[in-house]
Formats: structure tokens, C-alpha cells, sequence
């Protein structure tokens, strides 16, 4: 007889009580089988693609084995349904962060805009120029210091007395300014 199946008759409560004093995955591991189609199934219900919630369900098991030996847990089904579902959020908003942030990466190093040889280079530079001045002042300060004076992040930081991050801030959102600008006329 399995070890695991010998203590179906052990209450939910029993058996997260003896995996928080102990830390034995085999108590866990009993808790976690009652529902892991449960758990595949609210996976597969957000997620939308059996592979993520299979990569899901297991991923869940290693974070209940850290967060079950802390947390106190009356209800084991409805507390894990929202862990469950809370992972799957945090995965489709990461998924969608990326997608984002690629797709930004893309935008900002656009052709169009940071190559002007690749187009009438006269007219675009003139057409840069005047997005330039659009720009607020500490944008206009990061991006001409990084792009015309080859500066990196730290010495524009240091130059003008920012932190780091919102150097790189104030680049990203000029790059994406210049490049809207440049879109629009």
C-alpha cells in the first residue's frame, strides 16, 4: 500500500497542522493530491493552455510548501482556490508585462527614428529636432546627454543629480515621446 494513500482518512486540518510541525512533504503531498485536479482545472481555466497548467500545478505545489508553514488555514479548498487563481493572475500579467514590454522595446528602437539615414535624413533630424523640444526638460537632458554626448546612465545621474532608475525613466519615456512625436507629424 502507498505511504500517501494510507492517510486518506486524515483531515485536512490534521494533515497542515503535521506539515507545519514538521515540514514532512509526505503530509503536504497527501493535501496536495485531494485537489491537484482542482487545482490543474482553475489553471486550465485561466491560463488557457494545458502545458502552463500543468507548469502551474506544479509550480503552485513548491509555493504551498513555503507559504503552508506560515499561514493559518481554516478552509484548505477556498484558501487554495485563491492562491491558485491569484498564480495564474500573476502569470497572465507577467505574460503581459512582457508582450508589453517588448513590443515597447520594439517602438523604441524604431528605424525610423533613431536611424535617420535609413529615410530623408535631413528632414527627419529637422522633424527630431522640433520633437526634442517637446520633450520635458529632464527628459531633453537624458536624452541628449546619453545619445548626442554619449553618456552612460550613471555619470547622467551623476551629472544631474538623479537616481539611476529615473535616468533610465526618463530616457525610456523620452525615447517613447520622440517616437510618437515622430509618428504624428
Amino acid at each position: 500500500m502507498d505511504l500517501l494513500s494510507a492517510h486518506h482518512d486524515i483531515s485536512e486540518l490534521e494533515l497542515i497542522e503535521r506539515y507545519q510541525s514538521n515540514c514532512d512533504q509526505k503530509w503536504l503531498g497527501e493535501l496536495y493530491t485531494r485537489y491537484k485536479p482542482l487545482v490543474y482545472g482553475v489553471c486550465l481555466k485561466y491560463l488557457k493552455n494545458a502545458n502552463q497548467a500543468e507548469d502551474a500545478t506544479m509550480d503552485i505545489y513548491e509555493h504551498l510548501s513555503e507559504k503552508l508553514k506560515t499561514h493559518h488555514v481554516d478552509n484548505f479548498k477556498s484558501w487554495l482556490y485563491v492562491v491558485v487563481k491569484n498564480h495564474c493572475f500573476q502569470k497572465l500579467r507577467s505574460k503581459t508585462k512582457s508582450l508589453e514590454k517588448e513590443k515597447a522595446a520594439n517602438d523604441m528602437y524604431s528605424t525610423t527614428v533613431f536611424h535617420p539615414d535609413s529615410v530623408n535624413k535631413e528632414k527627419l533630424l529637422k522633424k527630431l529636432e522640433k520633437c526634442t523640444e517637446n520633450l520635458s526638460q529632464e527628459q531633453k537632458n537624458c536624452i541628449t546627454a546619453f545619445y548626442y554626448k554619449s553618456m552612460s546612465y550613471q555619470k547622467i545621474a551623476q551629472k544631474y543629480d538623479l537616481p539611476w532608475h529615473t535616468v533610465r525613466s526618463h530616457i525610456q519615456n523620452g525615447r517613447r515621446n520622440l517616437k510618437k512625436c515622430m509618428d504624428n507629424n
